[in-house]
């Protein structure tokens, strides 16, 4: 009798996929400035999270005033992105794709739980308590992605809704610090790496971006 051909045994498993896409954002990472980007991001993100907190401490809380900021710091860190990583950024590697799609669903979210804390009205602002719920689901996810290093700052954010929920009121300021004491931490990582690869032409060799076909060969 002919065994019976089971396919799927042998496909790469979740194991393997991981070690190629891993190691293929790895030489984008020893190749391109990501660290500067981030570098930089993080001050943008405290400079327009400070200005909200000073904002809401004056006793304003009208949307309006807050949502140009907002999209004044989406529109600045598109535009530090693409300085830093060129164009087509987000499809230097397979990983960064998914990832890309992983934090525009975390912005989205975001947005959402701000509209229904507006809608349901803001007798108590609990949607900066959801995005630090969704700050550590997404570092969550990037650490069962890239990392496990990346549960560091998905706790990070945990503890910094705990700070919210003790300091009522200075949220934003929080909210704001905490994030970029991450992007700079990321950043100084990233470049740090970056500077390493550029004395070890090994690890920043490859150029081009690892498909599936090839790590289904």
């Amino acid at each position: 009798m002919k065994p019976m051909d089971n396919s799927s045994d042998r496909r790469p498993s979740w194991a393997h996929w991981k070690l190629e896409l891993v190691a293929d954002l790895d030489r984008v990472v020893a190749r391109d400035r990501w660290g500067q980007a981030f570098l930089v991001i993080g001050w943008i993100h405290l400079s327009i999270f400070t200005t909200c907190q000073l904002l809401y401490s004056s006793g304003d809380r009208a949307a309006l005033h807050f949502l140009p900021l907002w999209a004044l710091e989406f529109a600045a860190n598109l535009w530090v992105l693409r300085r830093f990583g060129g164009r087509g950024w987000h499809r230097n590697s397979a990983l960064t794709g998914i990832l890309v799609r992983v934090w525009a669903t975390f912005l989205i979210l975001s947005f959402n739980t701000a509209s229904l804390n507006n809608l349901t009205g803001f007798t108590l602002d609990w949607f900066k308590l959801g995005w630090t719920t969704l700050s550590t689901f997404g570092f969550a996810t990037t650490a069962y992605l890239v990392s496990l290093w990346f549960f560091v700052p998905a706790v990070f954010m945990y503890f910094a809704g705990l700070v919210m929920v003790v300091n009522p009121g200075w949220e934003y300021l929080t909210y704001g610090v905490s994030w970029w004491v991450l992007f700079e931490s990321i950043g100084f990582f990233l470049e740090r790496r970056r500077i390493r690869g550029l004395s070890d032409p090994n690890l920043s060799s490859s150029t081009e971006p690892v498909t599936k076909e090839e790590i289904l060969a």
